[in-house]
């Protein structure tokens, strides 16, 4: 058994709680971001064979939006094509990065990939070639930036609210904020990824990530499924990762699942690899459940059974949600407070606005998904050279809607 992921996430963990929980006050400071919610339609950049890519948003704040059509390998070349530039520098600096903050040889993440590869489908693998190909890097430089996810901890916060927390809509609200390290500049180049996969081959779907990165840690699918996912290591003992990586195994929930029921059996049924929670939520259904996985274990909440039962984390009706992984009261309990000030009113705007600032939870990437009306808010932290707050739930955000990207139609060749 592989047992290399504490040397990442210990390291990250530290640091992500020095920076971010200086205090451990439960008194809520409301905080408010009051930037404009960028709401205009993407605008067409350029586009290559299989691949088109626009943009949306203003200045700093803006990100790309590429849609991909093909076989994997045909999706994974445009990406590539699109992005040679940005992937090649991407790869190089978060490497670099990550080995200099991790005090870690990046070679440990082709151990990772070595105990999980019999376990990753092939069109994972033949995207990634592709990708590889369409940029000019080598593969296993697109590997382990697939594999970074994996070996480490993301330290993040979700929510499922719907019925009478919603009331006033009557929507399915889902919370996916990534609290990570922001040092490394993974932020660098924010993409949407939309998918429109082969007949047979899946359904279109979202991918909310970064340049030359496949793997899923945010997305939603034409089938109004979304994806919320926390790292943590209560079951460390039985870690390993010879099996499924969670990038991959979200990302198919997203690519081939049609319902709850069916993401469920998914995740119940996967050989799974280390300690993570998850979010999905249904718009079909109107509801989310969260998961606590490990290894060994695959413990399914709503919010009749929701736990850590505690004094920072009571259950809420119509609810699920944690705040910065299993029972941390710093974040459970202001999230919970947030949540119960606006119950009944919740929506996506509230959330933007209010709520994650007040919390302070996404410091790198945020989505909030509305699986009732298809439309997704999100941000991303600055970067290296650019202007404004660090912390992407303090800056600007873009509204998109969903329907008009899965519905776009491949160009006809001139």
């Amino acid at each position: 058994m592989v047992t290399l992921r504490p040397i990442f996430s210990l390291l990250v963990k530290s640091t992500f709680l020095l920076l971010c929980c200086p205090i451990l006050s439960f008194a809520l400071e409301i905080k408010l971001n009051e930037n404009p919610i960028y709401q205009a339609p993407p605008v067409f950049v350029k586009s290559c064979p299989n691949g088109i890519l626009e943009k949306v948003g203003e200045g700093d704040d803006t990100i790309q939006i590429v849609h991909l059509w093909g076989t994997p390998r045909e999706m994974g070349k445009a990406h590539g094509e699109l992005f040679k530039e940005e992937i090649a520098e991407h790869l190089k600096n978060i490497s670099e990065a990550m080995a200099r903050d991790m005090g870690a040889d990046l070679s440990i993440l082709d151990h990772v990939w070595a105990a999980a590869k019999p376990h990753v489908s092939p069109y994972f693998i033949e995207e990634m070639e592709g990708l590889a190909e369409g940029c000019g890097v080598d593969v296993q430089s697109v590997i382990r930036s697939n594999m970074i996810g994996e070996a480490s901890e993301w330290h993040c916060s979700l929510f499922g609210a719907w019925g009478n927390a919603t009331k006033e809509t009557g929507h399915l609200l889902q919370l996916r904020s990534l609290d990570y390290e922001v040092n490394a500049g993974i932020q660098k180049y924010p993409v949407i990824f939309v998918y429109h996969p082969n007949p047979g081959q899946g359904h279109a779907f979202a991918n909310f990530s970064w340049a030359g990165v496949i793997g899923a840690v945010t997305g939603i699918s034409s089938e109004r499924l979304a994806i919320s996912e926390i790292g943590d290591d209560y079951d460390k003992a039985n870690d390993t990762f010879d099996g499924v990586p969670f990038v991959f195994l979200l990302r198919d929930i997203l690519q081939f699942d049609h319902s709850l029921d069916e993401a469920t059996s998914r995740i119940k049924n996967a050989k799974r690899t280390t300690s993570l929670m998850y979010a999905v939520g249904d718009g079909e259904m109107g509801q989310a459940r969260a998961y606590q996985t490990s290894h060994t274990l695959c413990n399914v909440y709503d919010p009749a059974n929701l736990e850590p039962l505690v004094d920072t984390h009571p259950r809420i009706d119509d609810i699920v949600y944690w705040g910065m992984s299993w029972n941390v009261p710093a974040f459970d309990k202001p999230l919970h407070d947030m949540l119960q000030k606006h119950y009944g009113k919740l929506n996506g705007e509230v959330v933007v606005r209010e709520i994650l600032p007040t919390v302070r939870t996404g410091n790198l990437q945020v989505a909030v998904y509305d699986l009732t009306d298809m439309v997704v808010w999100t941000a991303n932290a600055r970067a290296d050279g650019e202007k404004g707050p660090r912390n992407a739930y303090e800056r600007q955000f873009v509204k998109v809607d969903m329907n008009s990207l899965f519905n776009r139609e491949k160009p006809t060749p001139q």
